[in-house]
């Protein structure tokens, strides 16, 4: 390892550290990732994207999304019965799993929303692949319950 190699990680480490002390200091835990429940009087789910990734072969490309396109981008899962329908894309039949932290809805290999919760808030992943490329989106979600 050359010594700029070394002392770079070095200074890695330290700002590491520095930054979780800062946190400690300040009475601030890292935020625990918990998984979501849904309750059964669920009738939909609803996501405002923050943020949007579009991959391709030729690279990425990342952008914060407006107000306007957070809306046009809209994620909707209706609940009828106690299933799952991806209602913002064409209502696709979801199937509902967990792993670890995480809630998953899949309609198919590729095509999934993914959610957790991080201290009261429900984050979630909205990911479709579409040809060679694909799109994700990042999120807040609720969830409407009804009677």
């Amino acid at each position: 390892m050359w010594p700029s190699q070394r002392s770079s990680g070095v200074f890695v480490i330290a700002i590491a550290c520095l930054g979780m002390a800062v946190s400690i200091s300040l009475g601030q835990e890292p935020a625990k990732a918990q998984t979501v429940e849904i309750p059964e009087t669920a009738t939909t789910l609803e996501g405002i994207p923050t943020v949007r990734i579009d991959s391709a072969q030729a690279g990425a490309t990342r952008r914060l999304l407006s107000g306007a396109d957070a809306s046009k981008d809209r994620l909707t899962v209706t609940v009828v019965n106690g299933q799952f329908y991806w209602a913002s894309r064409g209502n696709r039949p979801l199937r509902l799993s967990s792993s670890g932290v995480f809630t998953y809805l899949s309609s198919e290999p590729g095509q999934y929303i993914r959610l957790t919760r991080l201290n009261d808030k429900i984050s979630y992943v909205e990911h479709v692949d579409l040809g060679l490329g694909s799109v994700t989106w990042w999120g807040e979600l609720r969830i409407a319950v009804g009677k």
